[in-house]
């Protein structure tokens, strides 16, 4: 199972019963790391949970850490403080009291409370990308991993155990230790496996499991071992005999991302999109959105030190039960989303978010504030931002483009001329009209008339991923798969590889101050003057082949955000490229500007933006 399918996207805000609660953030306890670099992330999207020694809530996600103290207050992590990566899947704490995490793709990192040390496969991890991490008792830790296998680590060697050795599966996204010590493996695909520390055993929906991609795996006072599945529902084994739950007999959901027992011995189950359902053995009850559940998908669950339960869910943060009393805390983060597909400087100097789930977000320095599809926004997946000249901001989404400009939102669609609903890529021409792509070709709005170019018309391709105006009136479009097309008002030429682009899928667009325009492609980045072509690749210092965006500097540096490999920048004759180890937020780079001040800009994949500025 891959981190894509562990995100579930859902467009729908749900609605609190009970008081929302949050506390103000402390201040983090590391110093910056990375000079120059600071990043922004909301961390409300809770993958896992756990409590430390302390009593303190350690809560991860796609917005790094945050550890809850029992007073309410906050402390957040990320990799501006030492954290490897900011998209944390899993989260134990060992013996010794340190706090493990398991990251999407930059290994896992261990933090004492003063020190942050990162593994990766370098050092002996089967895999960078760890779903899981618990604590055996001999006080090892193990980390299930993407595809890896799982990981054994005592403070000085690293063994790893694969399908070759035993294992269901090398995908490995639960871990859990019986009382009698063994440990359990819940895979994708290849059921659950149990290990005595020399031999092992494996089950599968053959067996009697219920599905044979295990998600969760929890432990009864009784010994008996229970296992959330990805559409099955939940099984429970006590050693010779399997019984299934499934929403026939009152099980909320049949997809159990998390289990725990409370200190009355009932279990919960944490579901996708379904709430939280509890078991006494007889009973089941569900608790919903009415009851005071903050979200209906419960990523993980953690039994607190008091007998309380916490719940991380998959927008509101963690949400607390006593057995009477549900209690929300949110970090009160001001970016919407983590994915962030566009970013645009708007003339008033603010800054434009466009994300991946929850609306846009603007920032004007100070103070953040977001708008969704309740405030007027087209759609909450902002694929791209225009900033146009007269103060208005245009926003592509899924569902039509929106112009917010004087506090009003009017939003256009294909009823109204536009292409399509699914606008992927906007920018204003020289002449003020406002030009959109879509999946069905290119539309150009002079603030009265529409007028569409497709294939038929000398556009290059229909699916359009990006455009730009160029210094002499052009508008260059490029597509997906037909290269890039230039049209002049009258007619349209096309470019591709024959000509010298670097490849025909045309992601990214800049104009440069002398006239040349810059071209980010699945092949690496094209320069045109007009006659000649230049491509520039990894070879040459790009982070990575592919090249999502490209952005220029006011000193006319290029900057180009990669698809793995961070951000490049080059002055024209150096390339440097900056990385999660220099403390860009994630190496995915969806979106770039330059703020008012000079400053860069990046939106990323998976952690949230960063602001960098050698200044600082």
């Amino acid at each position: 199972m891959n981190i894509r399918q562990r995100i579930a996207v859902s467009l729908l805000l749900v609605p609190l019963s009970a008081g929302i609660c949050w506390g103000p953030p402390e201040p983090a306890s590391a110093a910056n790391l990375h000079p120059g670099w600071t990043t922004y992330t909301n961390g409300d999207h809770v993958m896992d949970v756990a409590f430390d020694h302390n009593g303190r809530l350690w809560a991860v996600g796609s917005g790094g850490v945050v550890r809850w103290n029992p007073a309410g207050t906050y402390t957040k992590f990320t990799t501006y403080d030492g954290l490897t990566n900011n998209w944390v899947l899993s989260v134990a704490v060992a013996r010794d009291g340190a706090m493990w995490f398991g990251t999407a793709g930059g290994g896992v990192s261990r933090f004492d409370g003063k020190v942050w040390k990162t593994y990766t496969t370098a050092d002996g991890l089967a895999d960078n990308e760890v779903y899981s991490v618990a604590v055996a008792r001999d006080g090892a830790m193990w980390f299930g991993t993407a595809g890896g296998g799982v990981s054994r680590f005592d403070g000085a060697t690293w063994k790893t155990y694969t399908e070759k050795n035993g294992l269901a599966g090398n995908t490995v996204q639960a871990i859990a230790v019986a009382w009698d010590g063994s440990l359990w493996f819940g895979t994708d695909g290849g059921g659950v496996s149990r290990f005595d520390g020399s031999t092992w055993t494996t089950y599968t929906a053959r067996s009697g499991l219920a599905h044979d991609a295990v998600l969760s795996i929890a432990v009864a006072w009784d010994g008996a071992l229970w296992f959330g599945t990805k559409r099955g529902g939940v099984s429970r084994f006590d050693g010779s005999t399997w019984t299934t739950y499934t929403v026939r007999d009152g099980l909320a959901g049949s997809w159990i991302w998390s289990i725990v027992m409370g200190e009355d011995g009932a279990l919960w189950f944490g579901t996708e999109r379904s709430g939280v359902s509890r078991f006494d053995g007889k009973t089941w009850s569900t608790y919903a959105a009415a009851d005071g559940v903050a979200d209906s998908t419960v990523f993980s669950i953690a039994l607190a030190p008091d007998g309380a339960l916490w719940f991380g869910t998959e927008r509101s943060g963690v949400t607390r039960f006593d057995g009477k009393t549900w209690r929300r805390y949110s970090t009160g983060d001001g970016l919407a989303d983590n994915t962030v597909f566009s970013i645009a400087l708007a003339s008033d100097a603010s800054l434009w978010f466009g994300t991946g789930r929850r609306g846009v977000s603007r920032f004007d320095g100070h103070a953040w504030k977001t708008y969704t599809v309740g405030d007027g926004l087209a759609g909450n997946i902002v694929f791209t931002i225009a900033a146009a000249a007269d103060g208005a901001v245009w926003l592509g989404t899924e569902r039509g483009v929106s112009r917010f400009g004087g506090g009003v939102w009017k939003t256009y669609t294909s009823e109204d001329g536009l292409a399509d609903a699914a606008v992927l890529a906007a920018a204003q021409a020289r002449d003020g009209a406002l030009w959109f792509g879509t999946e069905r070709g290119v539309s150009r709005f002079d603030g009265r008339a529409w007028t569409t170019y497709t294939i038929d018309n000398g556009l290059a391709g229909n699916r359009v991923y990006s455009i730009a105006a160029a210094r002499d009136g052009a508008v260059w479009v490029g597509t997906a798969g037909g290269g890039a097309s230039r049209f002049d008002g009258a007619t349209w030429r096309t470019y591709t590889t024959k000509d010298g682009l670097a490849g025909d899928i045309v992601l990214s667009i800049a104009s440069a101050e002398d006239g040349t325009v810059w071209f980010g492609t699945e092949r690496g980045a094209s320069r045109f003057d007009g006659m000649t072509w230049k491509t520039y690749t990894v070879r040459d210092g790009l982070g990575d082949s592919m090249v999502l965006r490209i952005v220029i500097s006011d000193d006319g540096t290029l900057w180009f955000g990669t698809g793995q490999g961070g951000v490049s920048r080059f002055d024209g004759k150096r390339w440097t490229t900056y990385t999660t180890e220099d403390g860009l937020a994630d190496n995915t780079v969806f979106s770039g500007a330059v703020a008012k001040d000079g400053a860069l800009w990046f939106g990323t994949y998976w952690g949230g933006v960063s602001r960098y500025s050698p200044r600082d």
